[in-house]
């Protein structure tokens, strides 16, 4: 009768063993899915701010390179259109 008992005490030993490391697993597991979950909301919010900076500077060099612009800084540096016969254009060889 005694065997029937230690077998059963050893089964029940294992059995909270088996329950406590796969417990400890879950919780490790969740423990680093949670800490991935927080590292992509901090790359996606990285990546959503550097696409909104790209924005504002494709806007503000646009704004830059408008015909307006570029007329008033030339004006502004003394610069004004050519006159006609200031511009020589050179052919290239065999045309």
């Amino acid at each position: 009768m005694s065997h029937g008992v230690g077998s059963w005490v050893l089964a029940m030993i294992l059995s909270v063993l088996t329950s406590l490391v796969l417990g400890l697993s879950l919780v490790w597991l969740n423990i680093e899915r949670m800490d991935m979950a927080y590292t992509l909301r901090k790359l996606q919010g990285e990546l959503d701010g550097r696409a909104a900076l790209t924005a504002k500077l494709e806007v503000e060099r646009d704004r830059l390179m408008s015909p307006y612009e570029l007329g008033r800084k030339a004006e502004a540096m003394g610069m004004r259109g050519a006159r006609p016969g200031q511009i020589r254009r050179i052919e290239e060889a065999g045309r």
